[in-house]
Order: structure tokens, then C-alpha cells, then sequence
């Protein structure tokens, strides 16, 4: 059993509830028909506005955590940092990158990382296409669930301000951190003070609807963390988007700031070539059509071109082993498609991709400037 500040990291006995595609259920009951103006039960109203799948299991689209053995570097960096963050000036970590880098993937595994070593750790990922976690209204409730499973002291803080409140969670962003969050950390830090920092982490950032939502988000848990009131370390995730940047680079936020950029430092290729050649040799020794595959499949300048080509980038090369281990096609007729070197017909490879970049597209503001660099560029590669 789990320690926290001296209190035992066991659920509340009011938590008496399952979830059931991705709803939430309690003594038989669906939590999605809610009335805020009638509940007398705090836990129960809190839990009516929590996002399952922002924390609790891996949805479809979701990344897995990262492939065993890879991106070692960077996990190693960010787990040494959590570790001996609240001992040093930087409290905050913003892990960014391209779109299909894997971020959400070492997002995940960093949280079994800190999980491992016992840290409380409090977590939201957004994702775009999920209506349930693509915006910031439950932010704040789903943290605040979080952090009473975690430190079931803190359900006699936090549910009775919401009983006196049942309309708390159509305040603010910062009136709810600041009420649910903030305010209960800091009262029970008073009374029994945390043995280890608390961690929490937001990925996806960028996935969240509205700049000024993700700005408010970024803003409103920078300022508390940089009060120093009580042990917490931040990590945000996202790609480097330009008001991102420009919310990063406040001298506020930026004094207290690590950054970990997921670039050549952290040897994303020889990690990507790392998964390719043991994704294929699992699929030359698991494939129903194995005995039609040579030995020698595929050849090392073969995984190199894929290497090259996912540029750094996980998406790429796990898009391209996900279409070649195909278990009701030929694999290495499958790669021939990927490469072009054999028609695809009604095939769609890299359907991911092309959804994923439609996505980046549609945020564009001036498509026609950018799609004139794009043409340029490739007359010129």
C-alpha cells in the first residue's frame, strides 16, 4: 500500500462505482444523466463530471506506451527529472514534437515509470476526436478524482466544497483549480506534509479545442506551481505550436521550465530501427504465411529506407508494421505497397496518416502560402 505524506493510497470508501464503455456507473446506476442543482453527494457530482478515458484505459487511436528497450534516453531524462525536480528550479517539463513523434506514447509510459515509484500521479489526455476529452471542462474533476484515489484524505476536502457548490464546475478553469485542487493540496500539506513530490501530467495539450482554453490550462497550473506551496511537478506534452510557445517563453513560466524537445538528441532513429527489426522478426516467426517468407526478409537496406523515411518520426514506421502484419495478407506483398512498388488497389496503408495530417492542415491559417512551400520544397529534394 501506497504512501503519501503519512496517509495510505487506498480509494474512498464512497467510490463504489465501475466504469462501462467509458461511462461511468454507480450502484447499478449511469452517471451521464446528471442534475447539478439536486446532488447531495459530493463524490457522486464529482464523478458525474469526470472523463474516464482521459486517464483510466487505452482507447482506439490511443498511442501505446513506448516499444520495450526504446526511447530509453528520453524516459531515462524525464524520469531523473521528476525525481529530483522539487530540489531544483525547474518544476515544470514540456515535452514537444511533430505530430506522430510519440510523445503520447512516452507520456505513458513515464506515468508507469513514476507509478513504479510510488509517486501520486495525477494525469489528463486529451484527444481530439473524443468528445469526452477534447476540451478543458473536465480537467479539474477528472485531476481531482485522481487525486482522492490516490490520497483518500483529500475526499473529506474536496467533496464537501462541492456539496456547498453543486455548481462549481460551471466556474472558471481557475475557480475550480483553485477551489478542487489547489486549495485542498495545500491544506492537507499543512497538516501531514507530502514525502514525495505529486506529478502531474497533461498530454495532448495541443489537442485540447481552443488556443485560449490550452493557454488558460498552461497559465492557471504554472502560476501555482511556481508558489512553491507544496511538492508538485508539472509535465505538459504537445506539439511546439506558435502561441505555445509564445506561453513557454513567459519569463514566469520560462524561469521555472525544462524543455525536451524530441530531437536528434534523443536518437529517435535507432530506436525506430530498433522496433522495425524486431516487429518483423516477430511477424516472420508468427504470420500465418511465415513459411512463404525468406529468411533474409527484409533485407537491412530495406529497414534503413523505412527508417529514413519515418524521419524520426514513430507513426510512420508503427503505420507501416501495422499494415504489413496484416494476419489475412501476404507481408511482403504488403511491403511492396508501402513502397509502391506493387498497386495498392482498395488498400489504404497510410490511411492514419492522411487523417492525422488532414487534421494538421485544417488548423492552418494560410494554406495557400503553405502549400506553395510544400510544392517548392519537393522540386527541390
Amino acid at each position: 500500500m501506497q504512501q503519501t505524506g503519512g496517509i495510505s493510497q487506498t480509494a474512498p470508501p464512497s467510490s463504489n462505482f465501475f466504469i462501462q464503455g467509458g461511462r461511468l456507473v454507480q450502484d447499478g446506476q449511469v452517471l451521464d444523466a446528471h442534475n447539478c442543482y439536486d446532488t447531495d453527494d459530493g463524490f457522486t457530482h464529482l464523478l458525474a463530471h469526470v472523463a474516464p478515458t482521459a486517464y483510466t484505459f487505452q482507447q482506439e487511436g490511443d498511442a501505446p506506451k513506448c516499444y520495450p528497450n526504446t526511447r530509453n534516453a528520453v524516459l531515462n531524462a524525464m524520469i531523473h527529472w521528476v525525481t529530483a525536480a522539487t530540489t531544483g528550479l525547474q518544476w515544470i517539463l514540456w515535452l514537444n514534437g511533430a505530430a506522430g513523434a510519440g510523445k503520447s506514447a512516452i507520456a505513458r509510459s513515464v506515468v508507469g515509470l513514476c507509478l513504479e515509484r510510488q509517486f501520486v500521479v495525477a494525469r489528463f489526455f486529451f484527444f481530439r476526436t473524443d468528445p469526452t476529452r477534447n476540451g478543458v471542462k473536465p480537467v479539474v474533476a477528472t485531476l481531482a478524482y485522481e487525486l482522492i484515489q490516490s490520497i483518500p484524505a483529500l475526499d473529506s476536502i474536496i467533496t464537501p466544497k462541492i456539496r456547498s457548490n453543486p455548481l462549481v464546475f460551471n466556474e472558471s478553469l481557475e475557480t475550480q483549480f483553485q477551489l478542487l485542487i489547489f486549495e485542498p493540496l495545500r491544506q492537507l500539506q499543512r497538516e501531514s506534509p507530502f514525502e514525495k513530490p505529486i506529478v502531474f501530467l497533461i498530454d495532448g495539450v495541443d489537442e485540447c479545442t481552443g488556443d485560449n482554453n490550452q493557454v488558460t490550462l498552461i497559465r492557471t497550473i504554472a502560476q501555482f506551481v511556481a508558489a512553491n506551496l507544496i511538492p508538485l511537478v508539472v509535465i505538459f506534452s504537445s506539439r511546439a505550436e506558435l502561441h505555445l510557445q509564445m506561453t513557454f517563453n513567459s519569463p514566469k513560466i520560462d524561469s521555472i521550465l525544462r524543455r525536451v524537445p524530441l530531437d536528434d538528441d534523443y536518437r529517435a532513429a535507432s530506436d525506430i530501427q530498433l522496433f522495425l527489426n524486431e516487429s518483423f522478426g516477430e511477424i516472420k516467426i508468427t504470420h500465418p504465411f511465415r513459411s512463404m517468407i525468406g529468411a533474409e526478409w527484409p533485407s537491412p537496406s530495406l529497414v534503413k529506407e523505412i527508417t529514413d523515411k519515418s524521419s524520426g518520426q514513430f507513426i510512420y514506421a508503427s503505420v507501416v508494421i501495422q499494415f504489413v502484419s496484416s494476419p489475412r495478407l501476404h507481408p511482403v506483398q504488403q511491403l511492396e505497397i508501402v513502397r509502391g512498388l506493387r498497386p495498392a488497389g482498395e488498400l489504404t496503408p497510410f490511411a492514419q496518416l492522411d487523417s492525422l495530417y488532414r487534421h494538421i492542415f485544417s488548423q492552418v491559417h494560410d494554406i495557400a502560402r503553405v502549400t506553395a512551400i510544400l510544392a517548392i520544397s519537393r522540386t527541390t529534394t
